[in-house]
């Protein structure tokens, strides 16, 4: 324990400071695997993109009818059933419903479409018939993604005001319509539905504000424009805003004040309890015949994720029930309250692994945050400030309920299991981020002696050679930029 405590700033520029310097790195990588992937912004220009409409029969079935590689939201209720009554049953009912398409006629502008709450509610607006505009980065890009079939794809700069307005005019011009690819006449359709489903990929402050708040004001402000007179605007917020210790929380809150400000759009704030990607992290590690990873006795939180597709339902639904406008509308899957053991049981069951576990007490990350605090007031940085924001996140979701409890605030029909069985059969769904579970399970197992230690000595046991030549041929003050580089060579 005694490299816990906080050493003078002359005996840090003495010998001690690469040892201090690789433990304040590991530490903020332990934490920072704990973020939800989310790709970079980067500023580009207008591009569009048509990709095929797929027929009424197609857009009903399995999407591995639809393409080679399917999206990974695949009909969880068609899965492994072949037999010729249940795909007859499933062309008719398709047919049936596409007879009724409540969009049609109407433009849907989805922002974050390539991520991966966005690509379902993509596909779910397609379905529903709208003249859905997918808002993406790169065309070329999220032209190989199937999950857009049937959406317009736009490049666009979210974070550009005067982007923004000027595609928001175009595409109420009915110049970016779908039916327009063939050359046909632009045939203008109202805008029905502006969803963002945009998020900072790290959850710094410089990142949330310019994203979760101003790029998001963008799309809500070019909707409200007189010339544009959007309809609706769904937001995909957090539940985790119920109580705003972060500053990603706080620019959200900040964004729907303004939704609440205006009176030019109707609106639907959605909030989500947590994905059923951010509770498959370990199944890597778990499939090597790891130890799944605990924090405290593995009951510290309890929660009840929601599918990606029920979600993208749920928020299209919200923009035509009008009992679900203008408020805050909090949202989890249909299980009953399930803690991370309970999670980890049923992964091992799914794999058909025996269970076991090791548990890591959740004190590490008040450690973690007290080393980094330090550094960050003795050595003052943005850098080392983002770091400590990463590691304040990390614990956050370490001890913070993601739990909905009142019936009207369940939705949908898939639950843990049913992910856990689908992902043994077909694999790891590309969007989960990959916790760095394996070294700490390894570590605890085998020296249990100094476990205490774990995150802050991880990193020196397991590769020290490495650590000693990045900290020695960096300055102390870019040792923050260093974290992704260590991350890839430690977690490897």
């Amino acid at each position: 324990m005694h490299f816990l405590m906080m050493p003078s700033r002359k005996r840090f520029h003495a010998s001690n400071a690469p040892a201090a310097s690789a433990a304040i790195l590991l530490l903020a990588c332990i934490v920072n695997v704990v973020v939800a992937f989310a790709p970079a912004p980067s500023k580009i220009g207008h591009r569009h993109y048509n990709i095929r409409m797929p027929s009424s029969t197609e857009m009903m079935a399995s999407p591995s009818a639809l393409v080679s590689t399917k999206p990974y939201f695949a009909d969880y209720t068609c899965m492994d059933k072949h037999d010729d009554n249940s795909s007859s049953s499933s062309t008719v009912a398709g047919t049936a419903n596409m007879n009724n398409l409540i969009g049609s006629g109407k433009t849907a502008i989805v922002a974050g479409a390539t991520g991966y709450i966005g690509r379902a509610v993509v596909r779910e607006c397609v379905s529903r018939g709208y003249n859905t505009i997918s808002l993406v980065r790169d065309t070329t890009k999220a032209a190989l993604d199937e999950a857009l079939v049937g959406s317009s794809l736009v490049e666009c700069d979210v974070q550009n005001v005067a982007e923004v307005q000027r595609l928001f005019s175009e595409i109420a011009s009915g110049k970016h319509a779908f039916s327009t690819s063939s050359g046909s006449e632009a045939k203008p359709l109202p805008i029905d539905i502006v969803c963002s489903c945009l998020a900072s990929p790290s959850g710094i402050e410089s990142e949330v504000y310019a994203i979760d708040y101003q790029a998001t004001l963008n799309l809500l402000n070019a909707g409200r424009d007189p010339s544009i007179s959007a309809r609706h605007f769904v937001l995909l917020s957090a539940f985790c805003c119920r109580n705003p210790l972060l500053k990603l929380q706080q620019a959200k809150l900040k964004f729907e004040e303004k939704l609440y400000e205006q009176k030019d759009m109707t609106f639907s704030i959605v909030r989500p309890t947590a994905f059923f990607k951010s509770v498959s992290g370990q199944y890597e590690s778990i499939m090597q015949g790891n130890s799944y990873v605990l924090f405290g006795d593995g009951a510290v939180t309890y929660c009840n994720p929601i599918a990606e597709t029920d979600l993208a339902t749920y928020m299209c639904d919200s923009a035509i029930n009008e009992k679900q406008w203008g408020r805050i509308l909090n949202v989890g899957g249909p299980d009953e309250p399930l803690s991370n053991k309970m999670l980890a049981e049923m992964m091992f069951r799914a794999i058909d692994k025996p269970a076991k576990f090791v548990y890591v007490p959740t004190e590490i990350f008040d450690w973690s945050i007290g080393m980094i605090d330090w550094i960050a007031k003795t050595f003052p940085s943005q850098k080392w400030e983002d770091v400590l924001e990463t590691a304040k996140i990390g614990k956050y979701y370490a001890v913070e309920d993601m739990l909905t409890t009142e019936e009207e605030e369940k939705f949908g029909s898939i639950k843990m299991m049913d992910h856990f069985e689908k992902i043994a059969r077909e694999g790891q769904d590309p969007f989960t981020p990959v916790r760095a579970t394996a070294v700490i399970s390894k570590t605890m197992e085998a020296l249990p002696a100094i476990s205490i230690s774990i995150p802050v000595g991880f990193g020196l046991l397991s590769k020290p050679g490495l650590v000693e030549n990045v900290v020695a041929s960096s300055p102390l003050s870019d040792v923050p930029l260093l974290i992704a580089g260590l991350s890839d060579n430690i977690f490897s």
